[in-house]
């Protein structure tokens, strides 16, 4: 028996008209966004709508009820203040978005951290008009201290960054409210100006070259030139040989002194340098951006960092890539050995490292590429104290600035490792602008302890 065959329905007929769809779902998403531009423009606060129904129901009640003069007073004038603030509020706003609010070009925009900047951005102060006031921050990115000041007629921005870095572009967030917090309208404002956030050099720029020479081989090499000493003293790590001891420096200083092979100092004829990023690492990354922008890294250098280990010898790619670091510094260190492997590649080179001044995982990274070559590792400071905790009673009622300084705890313990290591690491302290011996950093200690005291 043959089997009838079932007809399908037609396309057109089963299928919903897909235009018609495609217009209702515009239509829906123009009306969603006039009701959010509508509740951005509503100038009252829960407060301002709380206090102008209490006004209305105190005129009502009590003042007309009961005849009450002084409840008709009170509520008149909180009934004003209630309508007046939105009023001019809902005008400065008008006023602002009418004379434009966008960035003021698409010319990246270099700041420094360390304090307030300038940007040059600036707004009406609108003076002119009572009860209103007019903040505004940056949402994107979050840390970013923005703070004005009225010159002119004129509110001009100054910013905050707390670290370095690079940003694509922000937005601007405007709150145009009154004194009471009774009516309050935001603007939001992005920008495509991107941001460039530099190290600041602070006092570095006293600081003598520190490039100008960097270490050999552990052992002379047979084609270059003897300018070092026959025999060379360091500082005694866990791990050297007694035999090596130098006893007569350790009678006259008290400090175990060993001896070490002859290395070979020379002018670098090519330097390849290395930001390891980290925590409380905008000291050491100062130093790097003075040795790259200033040519202190001599003729022939190398720029890498652990985004970018491939390296660069153009300043402002290594300006930028330095910016770039920080936001990646759970790498720290991870670039390193593909960066020494690289330079070394294409010859005999002399390697610096600016580390952080804390400890964390990059430590072990740098040490274990210290076995394969010669480290002279550069770590940058904002000062050194105790890092004794804050009593209460002091945070409770003497609000400071946060410290940056470094604790000598951990200072110690990325210097004892880093020499453990056979590295060179000299510690400069930015604020004051030059390098750090042992002693320095004790009468340092000393000192901030004696000023919390």
């Amino acid at each position: 028996m043959n089997a009838t065959p079932v007809s399908k329905p037609s396309a057109s007929v089963a299928q919903p008209d897909s235009g018609a769809r495609r217009r209702a779902q515009a239509l829906g998403r123009w009306l969603l966004g006039l009701c959010r531009g509508l509740l951005r423009w509503f100038p009252w606060t829960p407060l301002g709508v709380l206090v102008a129904a209490g006004s209305g129901w105190s005129l009502w009640s009590l003042a007309y009820r009961q005849f009450d003069v002084v409840w008709l007073v009170l509520a008149y004038a909180v009934a004003a203040l209630s309508l007046l603030s939105p009023v001019c509020v809902l005008l400065a706003a008008a006023v602002l978005a009418r004379r434009g609010l966008h960035g003021q070009g698409v010319e990246p925009l270099s700041l420094e951290t360390g304090g307030a900047r300038a940007t040059g951005y600036h707004l009406p102060a609108l003076s002119w008009l009572p009860m209103v006031q007019l903040r505004w921050r940056w949402s994107r990115p979050v840390r970013v201290d923005v703070t004005t000041h009225v010159e002119r007629g004129r509110r001009h921005e100054s910013v905050r960054f707390a670290r370095r870095g690079r940003l694509p572009g922000y937005v601007r967030l405007l709150r145009i409210e009154d004194p009471f917090g009774l009516s309050r309208v935001t603007l939001e404002r992005p920008s495509e100006q991107a941001v460039d956030v530099l190290p600041h050099l602070g006092a570095l720029s006293r600081v003598p070259s520190l490039m100008s020479y960097a270490s050999g081989d552990d052992l002379p090499h047979p084609m270059g030139v003897d300018d070092g000493d026959r025999v060379e003293l360091s500082r005694y790590v866990p791990g050297d040989p007694a035999r090596f001891i130098h006893w007569r420096v350790f009678a006259r200083t008290r400090q175990l002194m060993v001896r070490r092979p002859e290395r070979a100092l020379s002018v670098a004829r090519r330097v390849a340098a290395f930001m390891v990023a980290g925590p409380d690492d905008d000291a050491s990354a100062a130093i790097a951006r003075l040795c790259v922008s200033r040519g202190m890294l001599g003729g022939e250098w190398r720029f890498g960092t652990d985004v970018r280990p491939a390296g660069t010898g153009r300043v402002d790619e290594a300006i930028t890539w330095l910016c770039e670091s920080a936001a990646h510094d759970a790498r720290g260190g991870r670039g390193l050995s593909a960066f020494i492997e690289g330079v070394r590649s294409e010859g005999p080179a002399a390697f610096i490292v600016f580390a952080p001044a804390r400890p964390g995982p990059w430590l072990q990274q740098v040490v274990d590429c210290a076995g394969s070559a010669r480290l002279r590792v550069l770590i940058g400071t904002d000062g050194v104290s105790k890092g004794r905790p804050t009593p209460l009673w002091r945070r409770l009622f003497w609000r400071r600035d946060p410290v940056s300084a470094t604790t000598e705890e951990q200072l110690d313990t990325v210097v004892q490792t880093l020499a453990s290591a056979h590295c060179e690491v000299s510690v400069v302290d930015r604020s004051a602008g030059r390098v750090l011996s042992e002693q320095h950093r004790r009468a340092m200690v000393a000192y901030a302890q004696k000023g919390a005291a």
